[in-house]
């Protein structure tokens, strides 16, 4: 199983749900509206009440989410560059070699009579 896969079963199912309780338990306190704007970013915990569950709730959208979303993004990109890392540096040295070389002459004309 590669990397990601593996923490995002083992340790990232855990941050995933540890996330999801804190944003219903925003979504019963403070409303649905004012956790998810608290969550994008759009409303400061301080404007709503109660602000002890908002607070962690805008530090996990700040911090948490982008975190989890770059290390996704960057693991896809870096498999698909190891993806196209088939050659050997050396095949592609020689091939450079040879495309510099200079062309063979062209084939001597025939003169017709």
């Amino acid at each position: 199983m590669p990397r990601f896969g593996y923490w995002l079963l083992s340790q990232g199912a855990l941050v995933l749900v540890v996330c999801g309780a804190l944003y219903v338990l925003n979504g019963f306190l403070t409303g649905w509206a004012n956790a998810y704007t608290v969550l994008t970013g759009i409303t400061s915990p301080a404007t709503v009440r109660p602000q002890w569950c908002a607070w962690p709730l805008s530090l996990i959208g700040w911090a948490a989410f982008p975190a989890i979303i770059g290390a996704a993004a960057g693991y896809v990109i870096t498999e698909q560059i190891q993806a196209h890392h088939a050659r050997e540096l050396s095949d592609v040295l020689d091939e450079l070699r040879r495309l510099a070389e200079p062309p063979d002459p062209p084939p001597p004309s025939r003169s017709g009579s």
